[in-house]
Order: C-alpha cells, then sequence, then structure tokens
C-alpha cells in the first residue's frame, strides 16, 4: 500500500518536472521563431536623397501617399529621424515672437514632418510645399465640404506649422508656438492665417463654404470667417464678454 502511494508521489512529480520542461522548452522555441520571423524579413528602410543636409545627421524618409479625398491629388510627408531642427537665425527662423503664452494648440499631432510633396495623379506632376526643411509641421488636416465624409469635395488643406524658436532653447519643437495656414488641395496658394494666438478652440466649414474658427490670444477669445477661394479675411470680431450685450 505504502509502495503504491510512493509510486503515485514519484508519478505525479515526473509528470509536473515534464511540464515545466514542455513549458520551459515551448516558450524558448517562441522566442527563438520570433527573433528569427523579424531578424529575416526585417527590412532597414532606405535612406533617400531628398533634401540637403549640411552636417549630414538627417536621414529622410517619405511617409504613406494620403489621397486628398476624390481629387487627383495626393501629399506625402518628408519625415525625419529628429524631431526638432536647429533655428536658423540666417533665415530669421531664431527670432523671437512676442505676447505668445506659450501654449499649444490642443489638436497637435507632433511628426517628423519637415516638409510635404504634392503629387497629382493624373499629370504625375510633384511640387514641395516650402523650398527647405527648415520648419516642422505638426498638423496637415484636409477641409472637406462634409466634416464626416472625406470622400467630400475638398476645399483647402490646413496645416500647423512651427517655424520660430519662440521659448529660445536654440531648437525648432512641439514646445514652441504654431502658425495656422492653409493652402489649395495641390499646395498651391500657401497663406499664413494666424500667427498670434494661443489656442485654436475649433475650425470647420460653415455652409457658405468658408472656414469658421474660434480662437484665443491674450486670453481674449475672437471668431473669424475666412473666404476659403481667396483665403482672405471676411470677417473678425472679439467675443463680447458676458453682460456687454
Amino acid at each position: 500500500m505504502k509502495s503504491d502511494i510512493f509510486f503515485k508521489w514519484v508519478w505525479n512529480l515526473n509528470g509536473i518536472i515534464l511540464l515545466v520542461g514542455v513549458l520551459i522548452a515551448t516558450a524558448l522555441i517562441s522566442v527563438q521563431l520570433v527573433e528569427t520571423i523579424f531578424s529575416d524579413n526585417y527590412v532597414e528602410p532606405p535612406t533617400l536623397n531628398l533634401a540637403d543636409d549640411k552636417n549630414e545627421e538627417e536621414k529622410w524618409r517619405l511617409g504613406y501617399p494620403q489621397r486628398v479625398g476624390k481629387t487627383d491629388f495626393y501629399y506625402i510627408e518628408l519625415e525625419s529621424e529628429k524631431l526638432t531642427v536647429e533655428a536658423d537665425t540666417e533665415h530669421g527662423l531664431g527670432q523671437v515672437v512676442e505676447n505668445f503664452s506659450g501654449s499649444s494648440y490642443y489638436k497637435h499631432k507632433p511628426t517628423r514632418s519637415k516638409n510635404v510633396m504634392f503629387i497629382n495623379g493624373k499629370t504625375n506632376y510633384a511640387n514641395w510645399l516650402f523650398s527647405s526643411t527648415e520648419q516642422l509641421i505638426t498638423d496637415i488636416f484636409p477641409l472637406y465640404l462634409s466634416e464626416y465624409n472625406p470622400k467630400s469635395k475638398a476645399l483647402a488643406i490646413a496645416y500647423q506649422i512651427i517655424k520660430n524658436d519662440t521659448n529660445n532653447d536654440g531648437l525648432l519643437s512641439d514646445e514652441d508656438n504654431s502658425i495656422f495656414a492653409l493652402s489649395k488641395i495641390d499646395g498651391a496658394s500657401y497663406s499664413e492665417i494666424l500667427t498670434e494666438y494661443d489656442i485654436i478652440f475649433e475650425y470647420e466649414l460653415n455652409e457658405q463654404s468658408n472656414l469658421f474658427m474660434v480662437y484665443s490670444y491674450n486670453a481674449e477669445v475672437f471668431s473669424m470667417l475666412i473666404d476659403l477661394t481667396t483665403f482672405t479675411v471676411i470677417d473678425k470680431r472679439q467675443l463680447p464678454k458676458v453682460g456687454e450685450i
């Protein structure tokens, strides 16, 4: 009787040891398999000769082509491994812009974009939005007739761009103040609409296909209408305080 209990105990112990061994072996095989798959299939994206780099510190890559609604136009962001760019005082990029509060735009989406290329998928014509890489593009947002239908007609493209070293740290980064700009869907007619603001609360198209914006600057709140045909300000006014009307 005692021998039967002993053999059962040994059998159970051997089963536990075997189970632990199987689990360890499975884990080791899984790790080796994953390492083999990634090491064999991972291909380093090629470095592209798309922009000058005097210090040879940048590695340029193109982002994924984004189609602008139902048009023939696509935009592709020029990305860099660096999320910042040194301020260039020779071209005016290092000047401090006064009266900025330092608040960031609430729709901020950090990227590595230093420029953006527009390509016409019908004619194969391509052009850059800027002539240099001395800025950061942190948001690109096509403006459609229907906000909830990206396949509807696109009227313009909105941008959030950092061009000035407003915090004086020698770099252009997402800690600096931004410029709100617009262009046509092919990148033409680039226009800087807001260069002094603290926060943009909202912007969207109204029924007349004009851009309606609400933003703050120096603790005051403003609303503005912009003609998306000419990129001119139709109307701009400071919102009244409670009890002023």
